[in-house]
């Protein structure tokens, strides 16, 4: 009866650690694989090898003596859970993906609709977006990064908007403020100053290129990965260089044109006057040209504006072919 007891206990090891070894393979896949294919092919070619591996060392340590039929079985069993552990991975990671994606479009939606007041006008971004994510692993970094961007991004403009708003930007048209300006050189130095100010973030946006490129590299991803990052970096990098000095280049002729309504109103003293919230012109010609810079500036907020929502589209594309990292 103990020799009966005895035998059963030795028949039921190997089929305990099998389990085990096919758990472990499973648990593998859904908390620590990188796969990112579901080609069955691929998959099945690709576990076969590390398969008969795996298999090796248990058939050594467990089933050697057990016969033929429990060898085949316990090799297709490792080899059935390498193949599982592939399809978890990719599941897996697929998931990971659609809750990064998720998550930085809520963000940056946010960001959006939080860089414009009730009446369209720039405003600065008060509330910073928390960079922890909410996916794991290597889109966990992704998600991680692409928000301190987005922070990096919501700072700068800030700065900017802050830094105009120092120079007395936001009044340079107010009619009180012409009515105190008798020479003008006051509003002649703020369009200066402003000048300055866009030359200098358009720099410093352009710089940050490089900066985002090499952050790149040192994420702490697969360096499959960073080549597919870095690939689609490089390809839409002219498209976006192009589009963010056109935003630059618009501001620039912004200033231009409110140059030439104060070097109109400077050369004009005469022709114009102040009545309460209004600058009032005596004759027509004045007020057309004065009224053909204010068109100017709102057709050039029109073209900003619809640069932005065509960002905006692309950059949700852009999130949307993360998906395709394969």
């Amino acid at each position: 009866m103990k020799e009966e007891m005895n035998q059963k206990n030795n028949d039921n090891i190997w089929k305990v650690a099998l389990a085990l070894v096919c758990a472990a393979i499973l648990g593998y896949g859904f908390f620590y694989s990188k796969n990112t294919t579901s080609n069955l092919a691929y998959l099945i070619g690709f576990s076969f090898p590390l398969a008969l591996l795996i298999w090796a060392i248990f058939y050594s340590a467990v089933a050697r003596k057990r016969g033929a039929k429990i060898a085949g079985f316990s090799f297709l069993a490792i080899y059935i859970s390498m193949i599982a552990n592939g399809l978890i991975g990719y599941s897996h990671h697929k998931q990971e993906a659609k809750q990064a994606i998720s998550e930085i479009k809520k963000q940056y939606s946010e960001l959006i609709d939080s860089s414009t007041d009730s009446q369209g006008f720039p405003k600065r971004i008060d509330k910073p977006i928390d960079t922890t994510p909410i996916a794991s692993g290597e889109f966990g970094e992704m998600e991680r990064f692409l928000k301190e961007i987005m922070n990096q991004m919501a700072s700068q403009r800030n700065d900017y908007l802050l830094e105009l708003e120092a120079i007395g930007w936001n009044s340079i048209l107010d009619a009180n403020r012409i009515k105190a300006d008798k020479t003008f050189i006051e509003g002649k130095v703020t369009i200066q100053k402003a000048k300055v100010v866009v030359a200098k973030y358009t720099k410093i946006t352009q710089s940050s290129y490089k900066d985002i490129k090499d952050n790149i590299s040192s994420l702490d991803i697969s360096e499959s990965s960073k080549k597919e990052m870095l690939t689609g970096f490089n390809r839409e990098l002219r498209k976006s260089k192009a589009t963010v000095d056109a935003m630059w280049t618009l501001e620039a002729k912004t200033i231009s044109e409110f140059d030439k309504i104060i070097t109109l109103l400077a050369a004009k003293k005469s022709a114009w006057a102040v009545e309460g919230e209004q600058i009032l012109f005596y004759n027509d010609s004045d007020l057309e040209r004065f009224n053909s810079y204010i068109a100017t500036i709102q057709n050039i907020v029109k073209q900003q504006e619809a640069i932005q929502r065509q960002n905006v589209q692309t950059a949700n594309r852009g999130l949307d072919s993360i998906n395709e990292l394969e």
